[in-house]
């Protein structure tokens, strides 16, 4: 157990499928919370350089909203179902 990368708790092989399925998701999904992330991140600090409108609530405004899409799109994975 101490060096093992996956356990199996007991002996039915059944969910392993979706096991595999659903850490093949969350990876996609991690990437993509890093692309949107990174992306807001981006837009806020060229709107900070080139924009006469952007000040600090606006960027921390802009920020947070980004915060709960993130968190939004990973929770997606808690009614994830493997595909037939």
């Amino acid at each position: 157990i101490e060096t093992s990368d996956v356990v199996l708790m007991n002996s039915d092989f059944s969910r392993l499928p979706h096991a595999l399925g659903l850490a093949k998701a969350t990876a996609g999904n991690m990437h993509q919370n890093i692309v949107i992330a990174v992306g807001v991140v981006l837009v806020l600090l060229a709107s900070v350089f080139w924009s006469e409108w952007m000040n600090m609530s606006i960027g921390m405004l802009v920020h947070e909203g980004s915060i709960l899409v993130v968190i939004l799109n990973g929770m997606r994975l808690l009614s994830y179902k493997l595909k037939a």
